[in-house]
C-alpha cells in the first residue's frame, strides 16, 4: 500500500480516536457531576437528620424527605453504572481504533524502509553501472 494512502488512513484513525476520546472525557465528566451531586445530597441528609433530632416537629416530615433522597440516591448509582457501562464501552472503541492506527503507522514505516531499500539498490545498480562502464573504456 503507497505511503500516502497509509498516512491518510493513519491520520482518519487518529482523528476517530481523539473524538472517542473527547465522548469518553464528556462521559467520565457526567459521571463525576453526579457523584459530587450524591455526595452534596449525602450531606444534605445527615444535616437533616441532626436537625430532626433537635427538633421533634421536623420527625414528621423527615421521613418522606428520607425516602425521597434514597430514592434519587438510587437513580443516581443506576445512571453511574449506566455511565460507567458506557465509558467501558467508549474505552474498548478506543483500544480498537487506536490498534488499527498502530498498525497502518507499522506497515507505513515498513513501506518506507522498502522504498528506502529499493532506492539504495537502484542508486548501487547506477554505480555499478558507471563503474563498470569506466572500467570497460579503460581498457
Amino acid at each position: 500500500m503507497p505511503t500516502k494512502t497509509l498516512n491518510t488512513l493513519i491520520k482518519l484513525h487518529k482523528q476517530r480516536v481523539d473524538v472517542l476520546r473527547r465522548e469518553m472525557v464528556a462521559l467520565e465528566d457526567e459521571r463525576q457531576q453526579l457523584q459530587d451531586f450524591a455526595t452534596k445530597l449525602r450531606n444534605e441528609h445527615e444535616n437533616e437528620m441532626r436537625l430532626m433530632a433537635q427538633d421533634a416537629q421536623m420527625a414528621n416530615f423527615f421521613a418522606s424527605y428520607s425516602a425521597g433522597v434514597k430514592n434519587k440516591l438510587k437513580r443516581i448509582a443506576e445512571e453511574v453504572k449506566r455511565l460507567d457501562n458506557a465509558i467501558e464501552a467508549k474505552l474498548e472503541l478506543i483500544r480498537e481504533e487506536f490498534g488499527e492506527q498502530k498498525r497502518y503507522e507499522i506497515a507505513n514505516e515498513h513501506a518506507k524502509e522498502r522504498i528506502t531499500k529499493e532506492e539504495k539498490h537502484h542508486v548501487q545498480q547506477r554505480f555499478d553501472e558507471v563503474a563498470v562502464q569506466q572500467y570497460l573504456k579503460k581498457e
